[in-house]
C-alpha cells in the first residue's frame, strides 16, 4: 500500500465564464513535488465544487502513483491519497469559489462601462493562499 501525502499551496483564476456560471482554477499543489493544474468548476454550488476539486485531485494522484506492474495482492496496488487539513480546505475552497460568484455577478450586472475592467481586473486578482 502507498501513501501518498497532497497539500494544496495555492488556487487563482484563469478563465471565467459569465454566461455558464464557470471558471477555470489555477490549481498549485505538492504531492512530493510542486505541481499545477487548471480545472473548470461550476460556481453556482460553490461546496459541490470545492468536493468536486478534491475528488479530482485524488483521482489523478492515484492514476500516477498506480503501480503499473499486476500485484498479486490487492494490497500493493492500494493508494491512500491524504489530503492536508481536508475539512478546513473543503470551507476555504468553498468560500473563495462564493466570493469568484460574487464578483462574476457584479460583472453580469455592471451596465455602464465605468468601472467594468476594475471589475474583472479584481476578479482576476482573487487567489487564496493555504499554509
Amino acid at each position: 500500500m502507498k501513501i501518498v501525502s497532497l497539500e494544496i499551496k495555492k488556487i487563482s483564476i484563469g478563465k471565467f465564464f459569465p454566461r455558464e456560471d464557470k471558471v477555470e482554477l489555477d490549481i498549485f499543489f505538492n504531492d512530493g513535488s510542486d505541481k499545477e493544474i487548471f480545472k473548470i468548476v461550476n460556481i453556482s454550488d460553490s461546496e459541490r465544487a470545492a468536493e468536486d476539486i478534491l475528488m479530482y485531485l485524488r483521482k489523478m494522484e492515484k492514476n500516477i502513483h498506480k503501480d503499473s506492474e499486476n500485484r498479486e495482492l490487492i494490497v500493493d496496488n492500494y493508494v491512500n491519497i491524504v489530503i492536508k487539513n481536508e475539512d478546513s480546505l473543503i470551507k476555504e475552497i468553498s468560500l473563495f469559489i462564493q466570493n469568484v460568484g460574487n464578483k462574476i455577478n457584479e460583472i453580469k450586472q455592471k451596465d455602464v462601462a465605468e468601472g467594468y475592467l476594475d471589475v474583472i481586473r479584481e476578479l482576476k486578482n482573487l487567489k487564496v493562499e493555504f499554509q
